[in-house]
């Protein structure tokens, strides 16, 4: 191999690996063919060669070189959404632990100290129904939820539904309702994200509940808490898929809010309450949309192979 050749295979190096392997050998051919008697690439060469490679990786980010099917990123959420949504119950499962311990569960005041128990339980009946193959049922009770947790968010502001770190929940309630809805299904996200997947999103799950009912409050413990659902997350999706990337920034969108409330508690920020839901709701969707992780529009065609 010549020094010429070694110097445009490095160049060549910085774009995506599946990019290289369609097309690498053909656009070493093209540049050792326009070379001349060059032993090394041109500065203009470098600058494109460099300019190209950064220009398709950030279409890469934003989901812009179509690489990404909308309806399968909707697909793999329709399937771990409904299991993932129920760590959201965590600190209400603290409140009746709290009460159980103290012998005391028939007093507990559901109506302050746990008002949300209703959403918990039928994004629990959606889950139950996906498990069980039965989406179109799960999307409409996963409609409902949604409609329980605006509820909860109007009547109920002081729970920090509305616009608090707890808006992650229902970002991923209605995108969870929106894929039961019109995405290919939980069959098509198993294809994707594996059999693997469900059984590790319910561990991930319950490990959080655990460390959230025993570790609340101790910031070590929520922050382990932190970590396990990220990692968890990105494991059940499938953290080497295009795919299961764009499902996984979905499904971390509470972890997301949660992280935006804890700076605003150590910056010690007070907003009024149209910047907090400009910051907890409009600053995640920027992001997911940035970054490719939600679906621009949702069109209907024939499944693809998977590759």
């Amino acid at each position: 191999m010549s020094g010429l050749e070694r110097r445009y295979r490095r160049l060549l190096g910085l774009y995506p690996r599946d990019h290289r392997a369609r097309h690498g050998e053909e656009m070493l051919a093209v540049l050792m063919a326009g070379a001349g008697g060059r032993t090394r690439p041109s500065p203009r060469e470098h600058a494109d060669l460099l300019w190209a490679a950064v220009r398709l990786h950030l279409r890469r980010v934003v989901a812009a070189d179509g690489g990404v099917d909308a309806r399968d990123v909707l697909a793999v959420v329709s399937l771990l959404a409904p299991v993932s949504l129920l760590a959201g119950a965590t600190t209400g499962v603290h409140e009746v632990a709290w009460f159980v311990k103290a012998d005391s569960l028939g007093d507990m005041p559901w109506a302050t100290q746990f008002p949300d128990a209703p959403v918990w339980g039928l994004w629990a009946v959606v889950a139950a129904l996906v498990l069980l193959g039965r989406s179109r049922a799960g999307a409409v009770v996963a409609w409902a939820a949604v409609v329980c947790s605006v509820l909860v968010a109007v009547f109920l502001p002081h729970q920090h539904w509305w616009s608090g770190m707890d808006a992650g929940w229902i970002l991923v309630g209605l995108l969870t309702a929106v894929a039961l809805t019109w995405s290919p299904g939980p069959a098509r996200g198993r294809e994707l994200a594996g059999g693997r997947a469900v059984p590790v999103m319910a561990a991930t799950v319950g490990v959080t509940v655990v460390l959230g009912v025993f570790g609340h409050g101790v910031a070590p413990a929520e922050l382990l808490g932190l970590a396990v659902v990220v990692v968890g997350t990105l494991v059940a999706c499938g953290r080497r898929s295009r795919v299961g990337r764009r499902a996984a920034l979905i499904l971390l969108l509470p972890t997301v809010t949660t992280a935006l409330g804890f700076a605003q508690l150590l910056l010690s920020l007070r907003m009024p309450t149209s910047l907090e839901v400009a910051v907890f709701y409009g600053l995640p969707v920027v992001a997911l949309l940035a970054l490719g992780g939600l679906p621009r529009r949702v069109r209907r065609r024939p499944d693809r192979p998977i590759t």
